[in-house]
């Protein structure tokens, strides 16, 4: 009986993400989105110039990164975090 219901549970749970979400709208799958989703970078220019790219670093995270558009970089570094 346990993993009777538990997979009822689980057929309820997967109608209710790919079938129930997009039917309930936006408004719904934005709130329960908003608690996981980071906060978009703000990239300020920090003056330094390497030939032909900028320098900017991000007021949310804290990342440098560099852009040669005149504007900061369309996607967030803070996951190419590394070394060699």
């Amino acid at each position: 009986m346990p993993v009777v219901l538990a997979a009822v549970l689980a057929v309820a749970g997967f109608v209710w993400w790919s079938w129930g979400r997009r039917r309930a709208g936006d408004e719904v799958a934005f709130r329960l989105d908003s608690l996981f989703r980071r906060k978009p970078c703000k990239w300020k220019a920090t003056g330094d110039a390497k030939g032909a790219l900028e320098d900017y670093q991000c007021a949310v995270c804290g990342v440098t990164a560099f852009s040669r558009t005149g504007q900061g970089p369309v996607d967030c570094k803070r996951s190419l975090r590394g070394g060699l």
